[in-house]
């Protein structure tokens, strides 16, 4: 028998289904924690204490300490050659050798002039010397005579012609001595004229006036060189040691000193020798130089190289990776990894204990940054050491979120 169902009894059977379902709710998953994110795989790098070397980045070009363009100063035929291109060669150390028969004749030339010379300053001086002994005798009669005259024992035309004589032979001792002055110039000539002979005849020995490495050779054996050619026949460049010169942005001025240490890409160690006294005003740099062993040789005139110029060491500061930083609206920041507690699974109301865990999460940390280096930066302010910050996996987090680290960081913990 079917029994009519009332509108009453429908409204309260629907008032209980409404109950029931508020009562059960909170048994169910809540909508914001289905809805929770996953942890971001990041990897941390801990904030250390060390010592920073504050460096400016510099591009240079290699130059000799010495260079010597080597030119022939005497003309003739090149003979020898003494070296082999790109070998090192000593100061002193012959190169080129020419033919010297032309040079050696023109020092036989002027040896022999200076002989001639030599033989007529002798027989000038022998002159001199007769000429002085006849002038002194015929001073002596003159005086002589002269006494008999006043006294009228000879005649007066006779003393007279005796004073004459004596004064003939004194004019004859001075033009004596006037050719012996033109004999010793002309000899001190002749010894220039020698000298310059044999100098040209060394010169046709071409010698090394550096220490260094050769170049290349322009002439061989059998060519003709002249005198002072604008080309050089070869260039000899000095590698130990060796300079590299840079520039350096005025506002670095004060802090520059001779002896700061340079460091070269491929290793190098060196130091600031020379610091220019003015600054381009095209450019707003002063010119540096710093001076580098070069054992190796590696280094070498008119190549370009990069390094860093050490300006300062600091002692135990904050350093972290460059990774880590990002820049935000207040400035550079960086994650940090904190350890927080997460709510337990016990449901409300049921008496169920809350144990909750523990769980890193990345907290955003303003900065106050110093000197940035290759790979590292100096933080002023902002950390503490033993911190770690995240420097991977940054650019997925947001403030708050849960982190999780690979398997070689998990045991790590942290702090």
């Amino acid at each position: 028998m079917n029994v009519p169902i009332r509108p009453r009894s429908l409204a309260l059977l629907g008032g209980g289904l409404v109950v029931l379902l508020l009562l059960t709710r909170g048994c169910w998953p809540q909508g914001d924690e289905s809805k929770r994110k996953p942890a971001v795989l990041v990897s941390l790098a801990p904030v250390s204490l060390g010592d920073f070397d504050e460096t400016f980045p510099i591009t240079g070009e290699v130059k000799s300490l010495a260079s010597a363009a080597i030119r022939s100063q005497v003309s003739g035929v090149v003979q020898r050659v003494y070296f082999r291109e790109g070998q090192d060669v000593n100061a002193g150390q012959p190169l080129i050798g020419i033919d010297p028969s032309p040079w050696q004749a023109a020092l036989n030339q002027a040896i022999a002039n200076r002989n001639r010379a030599i033989a007529k300053e002798r027989v000038a001086r022998a002159e001199v010397k007769r000429s002085r002994a006849e002038a002194r005798q015929a001073r002596q009669r003159a005086n002589r005579y002269g006494s008999l005259g006043s006294q009228g024992a000879v005649s007066v035309d006779l003393a007279e012609q005796f004073r004459s004589q004596a004064l003939s032979l004194e004019a004859t001792v001075l033009s004596r001595e006037s050719e012996v002055e033109s004999t010793r110039a002309d000899l001190a000539a002749a010894r220039a004229a020698e000298a310059n002979a044999r100098l040209n005849l060394e010169r046709t020995t071409i010698r090394s006036p550096i220490g260094g490495r050769a170049g290349q050779l322009r002439l061989t054996a059998g060519n003709l060189v002249r005198e002072s050619e604008d080309r050089p026949l070869v260039v000899v460049n000095q590698f130990r040691p060796i300079t590299v010169q840079f520039a350096v942005p005025q506002r670095l001025i004060p802090r520059l000193e001779l002896g700061l240490k340079v460091k070269l890409a491929a290793g190098d160690w060196g130091q600031v020798s020379s610091i220019d006294n003015a600054v381009d005003p095209s450019t707003g740099t002063t010119a540096v130089k710093a001076t580098f062993a070069n054992r190796s040789q590696h280094l070498v005139p008119g190549a370009y190289v990069k390094g860093s110029l050490q300006l300062e060491r600091l002692k135990q500061v904050l350093l972290i990776p460059q990774i880590a930083i990002q820049t935000g609206q207040k400035g550079p920041f960086v994650y940090v990894a904190t350890t927080t507690m997460t709510k337990g699974n016990g449901a409300k109301g049921s008496g169920a204990i809350d144990n909750g865990a523990k769980a890193m999460v990345a907290t955003p940390r303003q900065l106050q940054l110093g000197p940035t280096g290759a790979d590292q930066v100096v933080v002023r302010a902002g950390l503490r050491p033993g911190e770690r910050v995240v420097v991977k996996g940054q650019f997925a987090l947001s403030p708050g979120s849960t982190i999780r680290l690979p398997k070689q960081q998990s045991g790590q913990g942290s702090k």
